[in-house]
């Protein structure tokens, strides 16, 4: 049997949003990816097709004439998928939520808790997926998700779970092996003299030590670090290991701070723009059912 000649479905995606959006950047903003790899996307359709699809101004993208056909079949046959998938999803007798969640929430926050979280919802199957990506093409097969950032995805209604709020952290062991992170009238700057344990800043949706320092008002620049790690929960890991100090986010490492498994080093720092929200697809079939679940979450943050 001869392979079907698809194109790179991964490219249709990106196509479909800038062809609709009229621009590379907006349709980026809508993925959340960087305009760059749209750019890289749109180039490998057009390779593969050999045909230009967009001409390329000062005011964003349009269409050419092969652009504009391919467009309406393309988008025609997404409409088609996304009717039936609703109609499957809607059809079956297992309620099977799919649920995203980052590592470090996953771990810290929504383990201790999954078990009553299926007693709640006793007829629905979770099938939690885990990723620190959060963008549209990693999120296509999910119902649910927990997603961190500043709440405004299109498509999505998004609620605050918790907001932001970091401090740093490390071991009782770690602070008596340094007597500068005892020292009465703490500052910020003398965690520079501390072992500081980094997040592999890929991703800048969560604070970093540089831009944690720079909002203490600390100026002087990091030195670059020799060890990232690419998970929170590996991090934390660390942390507990007594190798350093880390930031520590509310909400994930409370339970730590109360078993005095951590110290919690200077007060909060709050971004009360950013946090951890709750998240469904507007229109989807079963939505009540999802914001019920939904509110079962803000209930177990309060």
């Amino acid at each position: 049997m001869s392979k079907r000649p698809l194109p790179p479905i991964s490219a249709l995606i990106p196509f479909e949003a800038a062809a609709r959006l009229g621009s590379m950047s907006a349709a980026a903003r809508e993925l959340g990816v960087s305009q760059p790899a749209v750019s890289r996307h749109l180039q490998l359709l057009e390779r593969d097709l050999g045909q230009v699809l967009f001409q390329r101004n000062r005011r964003g993208l349009a269409l050419t004439s092969a652009g504009r056909d391919y467009y309406q079949s393309v988008a025609a046959g997404f409409a088609q998928i996304a009717q039936a998938t609703q109609q499957l999803r809607a059809l079956s007798g297992d309620q099977i939520i799919r649920l995203n969640a980052n590592f470090g929430f996953a771990q810290q926050w929504l383990m201790p808790r999954f078990a009553r979280l299926r007693a709640a919802f006793p007829k629905a199957t979770f099938r939690l997926q885990t990723s620190d990506q959060d963008d549209e093409l990693s999120l296509a097969d999910s119902d649910f998700a927990i997603r961190f950032g500043s709440g405004h995805w299109s498509g999505w209604h998004c609620y605050k779970l918790l907001p932001e709020e970091v401090f740093p952290i490390c071991t009782p062991a770690y602070l008596e092996a340094n007597p500068a992170l005892r020292r009465p009238g703490l500052r910020a700057a003398d965690l520079l003299q501390a072992q500081l344990l980094h997040m592999d800043e890929g991703s800048q949706r969560w604070l970093t030590w540089s831009q944690w320092l720079r909002l203490q008002g600390v100026t002087q620049r990091l030195i670059s670090p020799t060890l990232v790690y690419s998970t929170y929960p590996l991090l934390l890991q660390a942390t507990l290991a007594g190798e350093g100090v880390a930031l520590g986010w509310r909400g994930l490492v409370d339970p730590l701070v109360e078993a005095g498994s951590v110290v919690q080093l200077l007060p909060n720092l709050r971004r009360e723009q950013r946090g951890y929200f709750v998240t469904f697809r507007q229109g989807h079939p079963a939505e009540k059912h999802l914001r019920r679940i939904a509110d079962w979450f803000m209930t177990e943050a309060t």
